[in-house]
């Protein structure tokens, strides 16, 4: 908007940047929240990427679907297996890679569309709107999760939107200190890559969309962004600096 505003009306514009406390208590495994994975009818072994936004096509969630499918191949399960994982978890040959989608389902026809492919690709994937809402709470006898113990339980976050005015998932997973995967949307490219932050990149530039009306990226892009992903779910050491410094950086 303020580059549009400079082109359109000569106007300078002051961006105000999405704020988040960083200052507050770190979320935490608790009594309420152990019991999520089990909750989803996940194992401990499972590997689980976190896709926390809404369901609506500009969040291009197509593409955290071709990235899981690459990541659950033999081939790249097997390296997950024998390089070990970062928090010493026993990955074998029963260990799923699984999408979890927590938040709402605002486009029923994208929605329909991300079903289609979720079961054409054949990938592991839980939609569970249904069980999490901005604070926790008992619904009907059942557990409500809060949003931020959905966090807690990934192993990475897939962020691969389109575009977006600014990014409040990307914040939150700073906050939760975890891995990003990302499409490099122009709001991103132009006011908060300069600061320095590192993330894993699914680049900024589409092939356009499937016949189904899917968006996709180049295959050696989800490849190249598998093979980093593999990399920060088995190298602590180098997992560890890119968080911290990432979280530094959303503390300034």
């Amino acid at each position: 908007a303020q580059h549009e505003l400079k082109i359109r009306r000569g106007i300078d514009a002051v961006v105000v940047p999405n704020v988040f406390n960083f200052e507050g208590p770190d979320w935490k495994i608790d009594d309420y929240n152990c019991d999520f994975k089990k909750f989803l009818g996940l194992s401990p072994k499972d590997i689980v990427i976190l896709q926390a936004t809404r369901i609506v096509s500009r969040k291009g969630i197509e593409l955290a679907i071709d990235l899981v499918k690459e990541l659950a191949k033999p081939e790249n399960l097997l390296l997950l297996k024998e390089k070990g994982f970062y928090d010493k978890r026993e990955i074998g040959e029963e260990s799923k890679i699984v999408l979890v989608l927590p938040n709402l389902v605002e486009d029923m026809e994208y929605f329909k569309l991300l079903k289609k492919k979720i079961k054409k690709e054949k990938i592991e994937a839980i939609f569970m709107s249904d069980m999490v809402d901005t604070k926790r709470k008992m619904k009907n006898n059942r557990k409500i999760y809060s949003l931020w113990d959905t966090y807690l339980f990934a192993d990475l976050v897939t962020y691969p939107s389109l575009y977006e005015g600014w990014g409040n998932q990307f914040l939150e997973a700073i906050k939760a200190k975890l891995p990003i995967i990302m499409f490099e949307y122009e709001v991103f490219k132009r006011d908060i890559k300069p600061n320095g932050f590192r993330v894993i990149s699914l680049g900024d530039k589409t092939k356009g969309k499937n016949g189904q009306g899917l968006y996709r990226v180049e295959p050696s892009i989800i490849k190249e962004s598998a093979k980093e992903a593999i990399r920060v779910l088995t190298d602590l050491s180098y997992r560890k600096k890119m968080v911290e410094h990432n979280f530094h950086l959303g503390r300034r």
